[in-house]
């Protein structure tokens, strides 16, 4: 198997465990089992968990990006509609995030990743929004707030089974709908 192989293993492994077991109960040995790789072999390619933790957050949101380019063609309601699939089709992806706000709280270092990737969940919200909302300070206001909205239902429909995403999501685009109309 060559070297880039193995890496890219490491890191799919290590995405898996870390959503699964969190980043502070996952030990290098638990990544490595779970990618079939001896646990000092790890180390060759990561000097440690939280070098590994970057790898998994650069790769999310590499993949996260890939899949969204084409998101430009859709229109707001069909953006929405697939924002909100992604709490039941990829809970994990939001899990991830989760995992990666709380460690941003306790830690410096990883705190910056954090400010990182709301900025830039912020900027794709925006680039749309600037056709349809006026002013550049009222589209970022109102890309952290989407950003906010999109996180938090996420979050209620993955913990609560009974939560109505669809009545949530059908009433923030009500919202928006009055939003736009001033």
């Amino acid at each position: 198997m060559k070297n880039e192989d193995k890496r890219q293993r490491l890191i799919d492994a290590a995405y898996k465990v870390f959503v699964r077991k969190g980043f502070t109960n996952a030990s290098i040995k638990d990544i490595a089992k779970e990618a079939d790789i001896t646990p000092g072999l790890v180390h060759y390619y990561f000097k440690n968990k939280e070098a590994l933790l970057f790898a998994v957050q650069n790769q999310v949101q590499q993949q996260y990006h890939k899949n969204y380019e084409q998101r430009d063609s859709l229109s707001p309601m069909e953006t929405l509609q697939e924002i909100k699939s992604r709490a039941e089709k990829d809970a994990d992806w939001y899990r991830w995030r989760y995992e990666i706000y709380s460690l941003g709280l306790k830690n410096p270092e990883i705190q910056q990743e954090v400010a990182v990737i709301l900025k830039e969940g912020r900027e794709s919200l925006s680039k749309p929004l600037q056709s349809i909302v006026s002013g550049s300070e009222d589209t970022n206001a109102m890309a952290s707030i989407l950003l906010a909205c999109f996180d938090g239902l996420a979050l209620q429909k993955i913990v609560d089974d009974e939560f109505d995403i669809d009545g949530a999501y059908h009433l923030l685009l009500k919202l928006l709908e009055i939003y736009l109309k001033e």
